[in-house]
């Protein structure tokens, strides 16, 4: 039996969760059960939907069946079923409480973020759902979610910011609709759309709540971007300005309790509550963050921040607790090692640093201003090189105290630095960069790929024999053409490019990993991937690659490391959209790697070797770090 056969009977080892890099993370919108005997709290994020059932005091990450975790809200009905929409303008839905959800159809040219849910109080028997979008106007779904399209009937505006049912349609079936140019009143369900008195000029109305006693009351209420608090006590017909400002900064949420008892209100950071239907205001909490989102019920009230995660109170507001423990949904992408330092790099997240191997970590403030942040390459000698998607190319020789622009310039996605000093950086518009002195200067290159967008860059891990470099783009789909992500080989250290070989996808990333312990020709075994495919070269045919699914749904695939020859039993492992896989055959068959995580979706991993034993690093979407020592 061969070391990798034997691998497959592994036993002892498994994961250990490390822990997150930073807790927290934006929180824009929430769901709660409103079944007794199912409890749950549901909280939408860009990294999925988190769901709760101990009243907040831990989440779980789930994308069961999300096609993209780029979630905006969420929005349930009193029979339980979920719905959350997002920012790429998809639509779900989950009869299982969120345990597994199904994508919507919806009829639109084009997709638009989707800014609020709401679904008919008699759901239970019309299946009616609302999905306001900002640029594709209000659709409606007849069909619990399987299918929407347009109700936009007289918004005049394919904008809807806010949206709000009465509580019983029993007898009229009466919503509001917030658009940049004001309030709209429907009172046959959607159907048709008409104008309120609240229509502003230099303001846009930013939340809408409806009394639970509105067929009694006819209260509704609407507040605003310029923090202003507006009421109607007639069903829209008129408005009063209620406060001029509740506090300093937007009113973006508002909630009323379900008696009617309290209100609360999100105004830039702090949390304020009124018991008197928002005639006086008291501000009730100092928050890290600018409130995004409020829900509760009777039990418990939720306050989602930008990047603070969840704060909980169990008094309706009078007191509020920090509720995000266990809760990481951080825009991390990319992992990184160099000499037993780690480094986590996200978009809007900046460059983090670890000195003990990912248990603590901190952030390189430094770089906050030049956000957002696309790749992070070191140089030999422990220089540190990132490229700034608006400003270009930065470089620390102080491990990140301080940090010098040496290359202006948009766009840049793919920075690489080579034993020789000799650097490559490409942009997203095909632009190749070289630099001849560990990245302190850098100039114009002959680029192979013009007008299409360089991905990833990375030198042979046996550079010094081979002087080779591999480097990746992708081509957007035209006419007749199909997206594909191309991948091209230098063997004179960049200076000149031939295509080896393309896969046809719509992915816009690329990863490219070279096995360690490959004494000559590194590149040859190059693994691949993009999309939901590994892709890796066939040994016995110059320039013939091999793509397979790596999950056998077809989530993304993300990151990959080898570790020896790959065809001669090494090991390759991929971080994918529905967690780790390991190939034992060269990546011709894939198997679940995962035993120990309660994590699901994977963004990066790598490999680290201390005295022949190797150790698996993966950062999960949300940015919890694992890791698991290979036998």
């Amino acid at each position: 039996m061969t070391i990798a056969q034997e691998a497959l009977k592994e036993t002892t080892s498994v994961w250990q969760r490390i822990g997150p890099i930073a807790r927290g993370g934006s929180v824009f919108g929430f769901a709660i059960s409103p079944l007794a005997d199912h409890p749950r709290l549901f909280a939408a994020t860009s990294c999925g939907v988190y769901l709760s059932d101990d009243n907040g005091a831990s989440w779980q990450q789930n994308l069961n069946g999300l096609t993209t975790p780029l979630l905006s809200t969420l929005g349930v009905g009193n029979n339980g079923a979920l719905f959350a929409g997002s920012l790429n303008g998809e639509l779900f839905y989950s009869l299982t409480l969120g345990l597994t959800w199904e994508k919507s159809r919806a009829a639109l040219d084009a997709a638009a973020p989707v800014t609020a849910i709401v679904c008919s109080p008699n759901i239970k028997d019309d299946g009616t759902v609302f999905a306001a979008t900002d640029g594709a106007g209000l659709l409606v779904s007849r069909s619990t979610g399987v299918a929407y399209e347009s109700s936009s009937f007289g918004l005049n505006n394919v904008s809807v910011l806010a949206l709000a049912t009465s509580p019983d349609w029993s007898d009229r079936e009466v919503m509001f609709a917030a658009t940049p140019e004001g309030v709209f009143v429907s009172r046959n369900g959607g159907r048709a759309w008409r104008e309120t008195e609240l229509m502003l000029d230099d303001d846009v109305v930013a939340a809408l709540v409806i009394s639970p006693s509105f067929e009694d009351d006819h209260t509704v209420f609407a507040s605003t971007e310029g923090g202003q608090l507006y009421c109607s006590r007639n069903e829209g017909h008129s408005w009063d300005l209620l406060q001029e400002s509740v506090g300093e900064g937007a009113l973006n949420a508002l909630w009323i309790a379900p008696d009617g008892s309290r209100m609360a209100a999100g105004v830039g950071a702090g949390l304020y509550i009124s018991s008197d239907q928002g005639e006086t205001w008291e501000r009730a909490a100092d928050l890290p963050s600018d409130v995004l989102s409020i829900v509760g019920d009777d039990k418990i009230l939720l306050v989602g921040m930008h990047d603070a995660g969840i704060w909980t109170s169990a008094d309706g507001g009078r007191t509020v607790v920090d509720g995000s423990e266990g809760f990481a949904a951080r825009g991390f992408a990319q992992l990184y090692v160099n000499d037993g330092q780690f480094y986590a790099l996200g978009p809007q997240e900046g460059l983090w640093v670890s000195p003990d191997r990912g248990q603590s970590w901190e952030i390189l403030p430094a770089l906050q201003p030049y956000l957002p942040l696309t790749c992070l390459a070191i140089a030999p000698d422990g220089a540190l090189l990132v490229g700034s998607q608006q400003d270009g190319i930065l470089r620390s020789a102080d491990q990140g105290a301080s940090w010098e622009l040496v290359y202006e310039g948009v766009g840049v996605q793919a920075i690489s630095l080579a034993p020789d000093k000799v650097g490559l950086a490409g942009t997203i518009d095909g632009t190749l960069l070289a630099s001849l002195d560990g990245g302190l200067t850098w100039n114009m290159a002959q680029t192979p790929c013009e007008n299409q967008a360089i991905l990833a860059i990375v030198p042979s891990t046996t550079y010094e024999q081979d002087s080779t470099v591999l480097m990746g783009s992708s081509i957007v789909s035209a006419g007749a053409g199909d997206a594909r992500v191309i991948l091209w080989r230098s063997t004179d250290r960049g200076a000149t490019w031939r295509q080896i070989t393309a896969q046809t996808t719509d992915a816009r990333w690329l990863d490219i990993a070279m096995p360690s312990g490959v004494a000559e020709n590194a590149a040859s075994q190059a693994i691949l991937a993009t999309g939901p495919y590994c892709l890796r070269p066939l040994r016995r045919a110059k320039d013939v690659w091999i793509s397979t699914h790596v999950d056998p749904n077809g989530a993304n695939t993300l990151s990959v490391v080898a570790i020896n020859e790959v065809d001669n039993n090494g090991m390759i492992f991929a971080a994918t959209g529905a967690g780790i896989y390991r190939s034992i055959d060269g990546g011709r068959t894939w198997q679940r790697y995962r035993e120990g995580m309660t994590n699901s979706s994977f963004v990066s991993i790598i490999a680290t070797q201390d005295e022949g034993v190797h150790t698996l690093y993966a950062l999960s979407l949300g940015g919890v770090l694992w890791k698991r020592a290979l036998n």
